[in-house]
């Protein structure tokens, strides 16, 4: 990965086999096989296979009976995909139905991984002067 992080958006269209393209940039600094899986968010989650191994790593690190049902629901639902030789990458119908993907996705940068929303849900789109304000006060509490 980049050292300085993803960052960027970049949303495409979904094809009628459930494909995308997968934006260069982040496929370069992913490098491959890219791991894709559910967000908390009611979004997906893309990861480097260096970056998921760290968090596989970390799960391992707790007591299985504290981790089972994150381990369960993130690993479970993970799939790895290669990019084919056009940049496009399939995503499984169930995680696009989970993220409520149906003919878009915007690809956000979140600097370790990559969130994929679906366009009318992104959140780069929600941006206000209350989130804002929230944001600036929780970058504060955190010296950021």
């Amino acid at each position: 990965m980049a050292d300085n992080g993803l960052v960027g958006n970049y949303t495409h269209s979904l094809d009628a086999k459930n494909r995308v393209f997968f934006p260069a940039k982040f496929r370069e600094d992913l490098g491959s096989p890219i791991i894709i899986t559910i967000n908390v968010d009611k979004c997906l989650s893309a990861y480097s296979a260096s970056e998921w191994d760290t968090f596989v790593k970390k799960l391992g690190s707790y007591p299985k009976s504290q981790v089972k049902e994150i381990k369960r629901i993130f690993c479970g639902n993970a799939i790895k995909v290669v990019p084919d030789g056009q940049g496009r990458v399939m995503v499984d119908k169930k995680l696009l139905d989970f993220a409520g993907i149906t003919d878009s996705i915007t690809f956000v940068g979140c600097g370790d991984s990559i969130e994929l929303w679906a366009e009318k849900k992104d959140p780069l789109c929600a941006l206000d002067d209350a989130l804002l304000s929230d944001i600036g006060e929780k970058m504060l509490e955190l010296d950021i």
